[in-house]
């Protein structure tokens, strides 16, 4: 009898139970809960381990990747913070406090050349009205404004005692589709195209080539946005905002 009891217990409820304490290990929810506590604690170390198994899984989230920056903002690291920031605005733009705390990390970053730069003025015009708003709305919103262009060119063409009334509408929609389409390709531009990265080293030297011994072109401070244009041999090629690039190491640039 004790052997056929054994025999349940190694065969079905022992599996059962290693499973069941995996499923624990690797649920994002506990790990969130997890991290969350040990934040409020004061232990900032471990509550930035806990949420990055998150990310481990599999499981972006806005939220995960703001409190990630919170922990590393606390432990002093505030490359790391503003890259965990940039990450998290992509997924929700729109957020407040997330836009609060990135200004004041950003606040300890020394100016440098170039960081300064503004937009010229026909993208700032497309880019604001959708700064608050990812990717996947401003298709929406494109999405939304082709559909009511199409139903209104339908009616203006099976019912021409309406021609003049519909017309003004039409041009309407007409242009706000086209606006529309033109701050999804500027974004996506933006976003897919043009790889960013954060300096998260606190002085980071630029090379002319991507070689140890290479003589040294400028310095990047920790926290400075920076365009990554190739990735080689443990080297990126960077660009500053004034366009000038060179060569740093991979690791002290991390991609947004």
């Amino acid at each position: 009898m004790k052997k056929i009891i054994l025999f349940i217990v190694v065969t079905f409820l022992l599996p059962a139970a290693i499973f069941a304490e995996e499923a624990a290990v690797n649920d994002p929810n506990k790990l969130f809960y997890v991290g969350n506590s040990l934040y409020e604690k004061g232990d900032y170390t471990k509550a930035a381990e806990e949420y990055l198994k998150i990310i481990g899984l599999g499981v972006e989230s806005g939220n995960i990747y703001y409190n990630i920056g919170n922990a590393f903002f606390k432990l002093g690291k505030t490359g790391y913070a503003i890259l965990c920031y940039e990450k998290a605005r992509r997924l929700k733009p729109g957020d407040s406090d997330l836009k609060a705390n990135l200004d004041y990390a950003r606040s300890f970053v020394d100016d440098q050349p170039g960081a300064g730069m503004r937009r010229n003025i026909l993208f700032r015009i497309i880019w604001i009205p959708f700064k608050s708003v990812n990717l996947n709305g401003i298709t929406a919103i494109a999405a939304f404004f082709y559909i009511l262009l199409i139903a209104a060119l339908t009616l203006l063409i099976k019912n021409r005692i309406l021609f003049r009334r519909i017309l003004p509408a039409v041009y309407l929609l007409a242009f706000a589709f086209l606006f529309s389409v033109s701050a999804f390709a500027l974004r996506y531009y933006n976003e897919e195209f043009l790889k960013k990265g954060i300096v998260v080293d606190k002085r980071v030297e630029v090379k002319y080539e991507p070689i140890d011994k290479a003589a040294t072109y400028f310095v990047l401070n920790e926290g400075v946005k920076v365009t990554v244009q190739k990735t080689r041999n443990g080297w990126r090629q960077i660009r500053r905002s004034d366009g000038e690039s060179g060569w740093v190491l991979k690791d002290l640039v991390q991609e947004i």
